[in-house]
């Protein structure tokens, strides 16, 4: 049973008993004001403890994912004896003045943690902290300047005017923050989003509602008229640089492919700062000599933003031919840890796994790739694409690119005869584990677990987070931009349906393994061929060698989170698990085994004049069957990914003029082809000899592409 939620419960305990023990009678009017001081109070004292304790990343709740019934016996005690105490010593050191501190405290606890909530991407142990302590240095201040506020409390009359007076810049920060951007983001990168856009809108407007409610009645409630005034002065400024950021300043932005941005150079960062600093200084030094039409100029100038954006949206929503339902056509895991009772091809494919990265493992750990014995690693290989978008459906299909095409080649790869049409015409069950973009709806018939009517649903509160966490990335200056980074595969895990195949975590991939094993299919089919396409190598980083999800990566916080030789680690362990069960069953030394990626490394390979920088190199490892040695065997020969696929053709019993992997020799002469998709160009590139010199690379061509390719 989960008692994690218990802990609020008894931290409300603890902060009733401390505001009711004195004068309960008489003070009843202001029990809720003291309820929210105590209860502040203690989250700090819990909070910084499971920050003391390692827990800095997770909110309270997390902090106790593993509570037991004794541990309320632990921490209930100690909070008991400072729930009677602290009344009293409040007392002691402020007297007749302690209801005013309390009423205080409030409203800059709320101020501090509201503020808090729209800059950082999560309130976690180590972000309420030092929103606590930050209210404890206002109320300081407050009490020795003897400025803290005398009329403290909210009466009737005065609800309506702060109401009104809020309205505007929270609705400003709703249309902005909440509704337009992420919704422009939305139409304009449709098939990043796996959900439906009305289903998509429906939740977040949903969920922006319900937190412009509660921050409206934390306004009406906690803040007083000084801090009310201040904050609204703040967020209003905050919000119009982040527009005017938006709108003019952020120029051309990177491609959100989980890589590192470097785009912005110090005298940039300078310069967008100054911009920032004398925007905001405007706004407050306003607001402070003219207060009374600084708030009507603010009340102006949201409304007049907010029409502005409603346009806009409601133009884009016309024109878009994004907002039509989307497929309910899914890659599913049914199957996925089936394979059948003879004639097994199994090919794993670890994304963007370049050679690089395994000979980083193999220098640090020589042994590490052992358990690939049997195997033959093909270091000479080279794929046809770059990156994934073309790959994973070459891999499938074998279509060639038609170079002066102006359709989009997923979309034509599958239309004539392909490699999966071949695999299910020889009798074999096909399963597909990518994600669906990459394969035509025109395959269903052909792959099992291809199927219809699979929703694809999201939280309103993860939905919320992430949307938001865009728009901030978007608003922010450039000197904050890299903390608020996110990508498709941040877009993608939105969804929450374990039948729908996640390509960008491999730790449900390894949890379904152990926990359900591989199984024998009794269906009486000629062979299975199971595609399995896994996050593997590529960015961000978000697992470690021992399979723990790390929610942040190294994009965002320096020295928290798992590395890619780590991650890269963990994908081939899981390879290694999923080998250990093949022997187990009985069903290894039969089977083809293909270990690969889709493509290598991504940056740039060539330099502005055509010089060849950098090289791609895929990791290529394939045990036919009944191959068996010692020790792995290294292969020199100048392969590439058409050659496994004709390895493939032939173990279904196709013949075919293409030479298989095995019969290439090292000393053939073959030149090999590359397409390396850019946002905005489409590069080929002829390689002749050993592919990881430079000078066997020679860029054939670079032209503007005729059509969209994804990252």
């Amino acid at each position: 049973m989960n008692f994690r939620y218990g802990i609020i419960i008894l931290l409300i305990i603890c902060s009733v008993l401390s505001a009711i023990e004195l004068n309960f009678i008489e003070e009843r009017k202001k029990l809720f004001w003291k309820i929210s001081f105590y209860l502040g109070i203690y989250l700090f004292i819990m909070s910084f403890t499971k920050y003391y304790l390692g827990y800095h990343k997770e909110n309270l709740i997390e902090s106790f994912w593993n509570v037991q019934p004794i541990t309320f016996v632990h921490y209930g005690i100690p909070l008991a004896v400072i729930a009677v105490t602290v009344p009293f010593l409040l007392k002691i050191l402020f007297k007749e003045k302690t209801d005013k501190v309390i009423r205080y405290f409030d409203s800059a606890l709320f101020f501090t943690l509201s503020f808090t909530f729209f800059f950082v991407r999560k309130i976690n142990n180590k972000t309420y902290s030092i929103a606590f302590l930050m209210a404890v240095v206002v109320t300081g201040a407050a009490v020795l300047f003897k400025s803290y506020w005398e009329g403290a409390y909210t009466s009737r009359k005065d609800i309506k005017k702060k109401a009104l007076e809020a309205a505007p810049v929270l609705l400003y920060y709703l249309m902005t923050v909440v509704i337009y951007t992420p919704n422009e983001l939305y139409l304009n990168n449709a098939a990043d989003f796996p959900m439906s856009y009305w289903y998509f809108f429906g939740k977040l407007l949903l969920s922006g509602v319900i937190v412009a409610v509660f921050l409206m009645i934390g306004i009406l409630l906690y803040l007083n008229q000084k801090h009310m005034k201040l904050y609204l002065t703040l967020l209003f400024a905050f919000l119009t640089a982040g527009y005017i950021q938006g709108l003019f300043l952020n120029g051309r932005m990177g491609v959100l492919d989980g890589t590192e941005n470097n785009a912005y150079d110090l005298l940039k960062i300078c310069i967008n700062l100054t911009v920032w600093i004398v925007i905001i200084g405007a706004v407050l030094i306003f607001s402070f000599k003219k207060q009374d039409t600084a708030q009507k100029f603010m009340k102006v100038v949201s409304i007049w933003i907010i029409l502005i954006q409603i346009i806009s949206l409601g133009t884009m929503l016309v024109t878009s031919k994004d907002t039509t339902p989307k497929s309910e056509l899914a890659l599913t895991t049914e199957g996925m840890n089936v394979i059948g009772e003879k004639n097994n091809i199994i090919v794993l494919v670890l994304d963007k796994f370049d050679r690089s990265y395994m000979d980083e493992i193999t220098e640090k750990s020589p042994d590490f790739f052992q358990p690939l014995n049997d195997f033959t690693f093909y270091e000479n290989a080279v794929s046809a694409f770059c990156p994934t978008y073309n790959s994973i459906p070459f891999l499938l299909s074998g279509t060639e690119l038609a170079e002066d095409s102006d359709i989009d080649y997923v979309q034509y790869a599958y239309e004539k005869e392909n490699l999966l049409e071949d695999i299910h015409d020889h009798g074999y069950d096909i399963g597909i584990y990518t994600n669906k973009r990459y394969v035509a709806e025109n395959m269903m018939g052909y792959i099992s677990n291809y199927e219809e009517g699979v929703r694809r649903v999201c939280s309103m509160d993860n939905l919320f987070a992430m949307m938001t966490q865009c728009s901030r990335y978007k608003m922010a200056p450039f000197v904050a931009k890299e903390y608020y980074v996110y990508d498709t595969s941040d877009i993608a895990q939105l969804v929450e349906n374990d039948r729908i195949v996640n390509i960008e975590n491999d730790i449900p991939f390894y949890r379904r393994l152990m926990e359900e094993g591989l199984q024998v299919s009794q269906n009486n089919t000629e062979g299975t061929f199971r595609f399995i396409h896994m996050h593997g190598g590529h960015p961000p980083y978000t697992m470690t060698e021992d399979f723990q999800y790390v929610e942040y990566d190294y994009r965002r916080d320096d020295g928290y989170g798992s590395s890619g030789i780590s991650q890269r680690k963990g994908a081939m362990k899981i390879v290694y698990e999923y080998i250990r069960q093949l022997k187990e069953l009985g069903k290894y030394d039969e089977s083809l085994l293909i270990i690969t990626t889709d493509h290598g490394l991504t940056s740039a390979l060539n330099d502005s004049e055509g010089n060849i920088v950098e090289t791609s190199i895929p990791i290529l490892f394939v045990k036919e069957p009944y191959e068996t040695h010692e020790n792995m065997v290294i292969s020199n020969a100048p392969v590439c990914h058409k050659d496994m696929l004709a390895t493939i053709r032939k173990k279904i019993g196709i013949d075919n003029l293409d030479k298989t992997l095995s019969e290439i020799s090292c000393d053939e002469n073959r030149v090999r082809y590359m397409y390396n998709s850019t946002p905005d160009l489409l590069e080929k590139y002829a390689i002749n000899g050993d592919v990881g010199q430079i000078n066997n690379w020679e860029l054939l061509y670079s032209m503007q592409k005729k059509f969209d390719s994804v990252h």
